[in-house]
Formats: C-alpha cells, structure tokens, sequence
C-alpha cells in the first residue's frame, strides 16, 4: 500500500478489462478515487470505482469526461494511459484502416487525455502520467508491425513529456511482456483455435521464452503502475520499466550448460 495514493484523483483508461481492470482495482484498494475511461462500461464493475463511457482516440469524448471529473473532483491527480489494441499483420498486409485504428487508440489516445490533463496538473504543480507500453518496443514480433510503432511511439512521447513538463509532472512508461489477458487469449486462439485446452497450452508455451518460466499476471502489471504513480518513485521519470519476467534480457540462442 502507499499511502499518498489515498484520496488522489486517479484516471485509468480502458479500465474495463485485463490489465486496466486490475489498475482500477488496485487504485480503489489503495483508497484512490478512481475514474476509468473506456468504450465499454463492464458488467462486473470494481466497487468504488466511477466508469465512463469514452473513447480516447476521438478529442471531443476526452474533453466531455475530463470537464466533468474536473466538474465533479476539481482535480486529476494520477492519468494512466492504458487502452491500447493490437492486430497482428506485417506492412504490406496493413491496411490504412488498420494502421489508422490501433495509431489512435494507442498513441493518439495518450496524446488526447495527457492534453487535456497536462494544463491542470501544471497550474496544480504536480501531476503524474504512466503510459502502457509493452516489452516490444524493445523486442519484437514478426507480423504486428502497426502495433509495434505505435508502443514505439509510446516511449517517445513518454520521455517529451517527462522532459517538457518537469519538475512539477513526471511521467514514465511501463513495458510488460506475455500476460494474462483477453487480449493474450485472443493472440492463441490465431494459433491454435477457440480450444480452451490448446489456448492454455499455448500460454505455458509462451511463459516458458521468459526467465521466469511463466506468464504475468495482471496485477503484478497493476502493481508496477501503482510504484510509478506513488511518490515512493519520486525521482523516477522518462523511464520504461519492464514488466517482462526477464523476457527482454534474453538471447534468442543457446549456450552450452557449465
């Protein structure tokens, strides 16, 4: 628990499922007043938290629910850009509605609410932003080349922001690898079909690439963004942390045993 978290206003985009869902359950545990954006209001909402209907990649959505956390809170304390999609195509295969689809969702979308947060946490002199980014922005899949640009471009503007705005907001960005996901489920089943059995196959497959031996867990992602947002990483900014089991570190070749 941190205890500068509690009573912060804490915005959490695409909070409705997997990784989000857990940020929002982890703010609404650290006693946060926690407001979740997304294109869907979930049927299993987390007790204590406030969701809106909003889509980041269109500006006049962010506006309407930023004025009215502003309206209803005064303030924002904490932004985390999560709401992120991915589609999995190479260049050649990805058509512009494609491209332009997961580009406004994931970048765009950061730049439309952090524009429109940025102002009040200036005028407040303190305000934190953490960005969801992912491990391949760093390490890369063949065939997802929009969605790999854009967690690119995540870092990018995570680090403009960091240096534009210090001292008074820091911003960072956290990077995770395989976890548990919808979004995770949906890349096995293009593997293997809609098979429970072979989807979870697949998953211990794929934790096996990571040192660690597994995939994560959405709280453990949760968790990062909680020490980013908290004042327990007070000299901390611009800086991509992974959340990657060790995935990023590791060669794609063997060595021989001692």
């Amino acid at each position: 628990m941190y205890e500068d978290l509690s009573g912060k206003v804490a915005i959490v985009t695409g909070g409705s499922k997997g990784i989000g869902k857990a940020i929002v359950k982890r703010f609404v545990n650290e006693n946060s007043i926690v407001i979740s954006l997304s294109r869907h209001i979930p049927e299993d909402r987390i007790d204590g938290a406030f969701y809106m209907k909003t889509d980041v990649s269109k500006l006049s959505d962010v506006k309407s629910a930023i004025n009215e956390v502003i309206g209803r809170y005064k303030t924002v304390d904490i932004l985390i850009n999560n709401a992120g999609i991915e589609e999995y195509s190479n260049l050649s295969s990805t058509d512009e509605n494609m491209w332009d689809n997961i580009m406004n969702i994931n970048v765009k979308g950061i730049y439309n609410t952090s524009r429109e947060c940025i102002p009040l946490m200036m005028n407040n002199h303190r305000g934190n932003i953490v960005n969801m980014s992912s491990v391949q922005a760093q390490i890369i899949t063949k065939n997802a080349a929009a969605y790999v640009t854009s967690k690119h471009a995540v870092i990018g503007l995570t680090k403009s922001i960091a240096l534009d705005y210090a001292p008074y907001i820091r911003c960072n960005a956290v990077l995770p690898a395989t976890i548990d996901t919808p979004l995770v489920d949906k890349a096995a089943m293009l593997e293997v079909g809609n098979n429970t059995e072979l989807i979870n196959k697949k998953k211990l497959e794929w934790g096996k690439e990571h040192p660690l031996g597994r995939i994560g867990r959405v709280d453990e992602v949760a968790n990062a963004v909680a020490f980013l947002a908290s004042d327990e990483s007070s000299f901390i900014t611009g800086a991509s942390l992974f959340v990657d089991g060790g995935l990023s570190i590791k060669a794609p070749i063997s060595t021989p045993e001692e």
